[in-house]
């Protein structure tokens, strides 16, 4: 039987990673629009990932798959995009440095990133050259424990996860006043809250989802949820307060929903390009903007500042066509990728790659 494809959740995944652009684009151009919770995008991510994952290994981990081979597979999903996205920052401080004497230093932290190593010199960010990384790091970290652990992680060991790090959530929210926590080195208790709860409530939830398409609702009703959920902070409520119940309730209802609609007709088209271009956006789009940013300032001599928020959302725009863009170039360079190094690994030890002639 044909694995399902969950056509609604990648559609969430792609407005969440939409969510996080805005959220970053102020750091840029000041008079961007921003969504005051879409950092909480990252809790779905870390929920959809942990319900995604399930459903496609779990018959093969069932089965005695090798934790080495699951995690050849999920760093080579992940790796070449979140490596283009590091070497364009890296390419962005480079000139820097040879243009307006920034400190060779900002480059440091490039090598270990390539390893997916978080940076341990000066400063707290795990991931100073992108900074989103952060999440990248710990979505490994948690698929490793899953992998590992996985004909141990009964439903009964899973809500104890789960519950623990709900303890942890609360915690997180009212040191930090909202969930917006994980990218230092200072906040790992709460980055390991986010990710524990979020990804092994997906798990949770992939067991006991729907395993049918409900014809009475519509795939845009989760869409909605999540936009609302990300968007709008009532003034009377506290802001982790809010983070904690839509963590809790709101996003594993929505990735419920999700998964148990499917889009139809034109919107399957939106949401399955929305899917596509989730992760290149989610990985390039901090380099990209920067690089924007000084394209604006140096060459077109335009400040930042007086970028409108109109403008703001074409650049938004522009960066999910580029970011469809390179999925589809990622598809075909992972093929590639595996192919070649499926090569290496059947070639006989000691025998040489024949050496061909130049024309």
């Amino acid at each position: 039987m044909p694995r399902r494809l969950f056509h609604t959740l990648d559609g969430l995944r792609g407005l969440a990673a939409a969510a996080v652009v805005l959220c970053h684009t102020p750091l840029i151009f000041a008079a961007s629009w921003s969504p005051v919770g879409g950092y909480l995008a990252v809790d779905l991510f870390f929920g959809l990932s942990g319900f995604v994952l399930a459903d496609a290994y779990s018959a093969r981990l069932d089965a005695g798959m090798a934790l080495s081979s699951f995690m050849w597979k999920r760093v080579l999903r992940l790796w070449p995009l979140y490596a283009l996205g590091l070497t364009i920052s890296a390419m962005a401080t480079a000139l820097a440095i040879a243009m307006y004497h920034t400190p060779a230093s900002k480059l440091a932290p490039f090598l270990p990133a390539l390893f997916y190593i978080p940076w341990f010199g000066s400063g707290q960010l795990l991931y100073p050259l992108n900074y989103p990384s952060w999440s990248l790091f710990y979505e490994l970290v948690v698929n490793l424990v899953m992998a590992a652990t996985w004909r141990k992680l009964t439903n009964r060991v899973l809500i104890g996860i789960v519950g623990l790090s709900a303890l942890g959530l609360v915690a997180t929210a009212y040191f930090y006043h909202s969930l917006n926590a994980g990218f230092f080195w200072t906040q790992i208790p709460g980055a390991l809250a986010r990710v524990g709860f979020s990804f092994f409530l997906g798990i949770l939830l992939w067991r006991v989802h729907p395993r049918t398409v409900s014809s009475r609702l519509s795939a845009w009703v989760p869409m909605v949820l999540l936009g609302i959920g990300l968007a709008l902070h009532p003034s009377f409520v506290p802001r982790g307060v809010q983070d904690v119940i839509e963590v809790f309730f709101l996003m594993p209802a929505i990735i419920w929903m999700g998964a148990a609609t499917q889009p139809t007709g034109k919107s399957l088209t939106i949401f399955k390009a929305l899917g596509a271009a989730s992760y290149p956006l989610y990985t390039v789009h901090v380099p990209m903007l920067a690089l924007l940013g000084a394209f604006a300032v140096h060459a077109l001599h335009i400040s930042t500042a007086s970028v409108t928020p109109l403008q703001c959302l074409l650049i938004l725009g522009g960066l999910l066509g580029f970011a469809w863009l390179l999925s589809e170039l990622d598809a075909a360079f992972r093929v590639q990728l595996d192919r070649a190094l499926a090569s290496l690994r059947q070639r006989p030890a000691g025998i040489a790659p024949p050496i061909e002639s130049t024309p």
